[in-house]
């Protein structure tokens, strides 16, 4: 071999990388297996005189993206350079390989190993304007916890600190936090990478979070596929205790590996959501050896009438946008956001009043399609 480049990060930096003339790591497997079963079936028919031909097959760029791996067998994982070895390959490109892969190439071959990392964007002065400036339009009523967010994120000016800023959204559901790190991540320019904890069940947390079979989904490697340094872990709170202990080194360093994988999130915004109703309960619920690892509490208040009404505005404006410039005339905007406004006590959060606006509005649609077709 020529050259090996090992690649940290996700796809659409990993594809600016490889060249255009190449062939896969999938595709290769495939042709590898058929040509050791015509080996086997030329052996068994000719006996032990057939020798397979010794004429290595040559590879100009060999292209292995995260999800190859998955194709091969634990075994092949463990043997993957003795695999190549039947091949004349010119130059080996790997994106995010379980630490076994890497650390083959390392050894056999030290000296034309490149390694890669994906370059994120981090926090510049620009967008921490940008935030202080728009967050209002974006997040409604959460003036107390933009100040703290500010605050918390003004740290990451100095590149100097590599540390990730580790903060917990706390409050009420559906006033915004999930919102606001999505925001954050928009602001930077980047796709926002987001785990929703509430989805796994303790058996299958454990085998995602510490590392199974490679072959496996696992955080691990999703972290490394991410397209963002802005990292949400929603609904924090719901996984048992026990798990807890998988984001120390993370929270403490930027560090987060499993059996199979090594990711490093330098600079990075780690965004916790839970609807814990202060700092007090988090810590009874969430233990010491993780509470303390947190660089931040956020609090994200009760929505004000005043929110509420003007959620109601921005929810029946961006309703209308996503319907037709017929449907739209026969949708009365004002007295729907009369009927709002007068129930706007009876509401707490985002989800319920942009549900309700959308059933007004399509109770409007329905009822006015009933009519003109009732008359044909």
């Amino acid at each position: 071999m020529k050259k090996i480049t090992v690649f940290y990060g996700p796809k659409k930096g990993y594809e600016k990388l490889i060249p255009n003339d190449n062939t896969s790591l999938s595709e290769f497997i495939t042709n590898d297996d058929a040509k050791r079963k015509e080996i086997i079936i030329k052996q068994q028919n000719q006996g032990q005189e057939y020798e397979a031909e010794k004429i290595k097959t040559h590879i100009d760029n060999l292209v292995a993206y995260s999800e190859s791996y998955a194709g091969i067998t634990e075994g092949a994982v463990q043997s993957f350079i003795s695999i190549l070895s039947g091949y004349d390959i010119d130059n080996l490109f790997l994106q995010n390989p379980p630490i076994q892969i890497r650390q083959q190439f390392e050894q056999t071959f030290p000296k034309i190993v490149e390694v890669k990392k994906y370059n994120y964007k981090t926090l510049t002065k620009s967008a921490f304007l940008k935030i202080n400036n728009s967050f209002s339009e974006y997040i409604v009523g959460q003036e107390k916890a933009k100040e703290r967010i500010l605050v918390s994120l003004y740290p990451l000016l100095n590149k100097s600190n590599r540390k990730p800023m580790v903060l917990m959204f706390y409050g009420p559901s559906g006033v915004g936090k999930t919102e606001t790190a999505k925001f954050i991540s928009k602001t930077l320019g980047e796709k926002l990478f987001r785990k929703q904890f509430s989805m796994f069940h303790s058996g299958e947390f454990s085998g995602y979070l510490f590392g199974g079979n490679h072959s496996q989904p696992c955080f691990a490697k999703d972290l490394l596929e991410r397209e963002s340094n802005v990292i949400l872990l929603d609904e924090f709170d719901k996984p048992a205790p026990v798990f807890h202990s998988a984001f120390y080194q993370l929270f403490d360093e930027g560090v987060f590996e499993d059996k199979n994988y090594h990711v490093e999130l330098f600079n990075s915004i780690v965004i916790c959501t839970s609807n814990y109703q202060n700092e007090e309960e988090i810590r009874k619920h969430l233990g010491d050896p993780i509470f303390y690892r947190f660089d931040r509490f956020i609090k994200f208040d009760t929505l004000s009438l005043e929110s509420i009404k003007k959620i109601i505005d921005i929810c029946v404006s961006n309703k209308m946008k996503t319907i037709d410039l017929k449907e739209r005339k026969i949708v009365n905007i004002k007295r729907i956001k009369n009927i709002m406004y007068s129930n706007a006590s009876r509401f707490t959060n985002v989800r319920q009043v942009d549900k309700i606006v959308q059933e007004f509005i399509d109770m409007e649609l329905v009822n006015r399609f009933i009519l003109n077709n009732s008359k044909k």
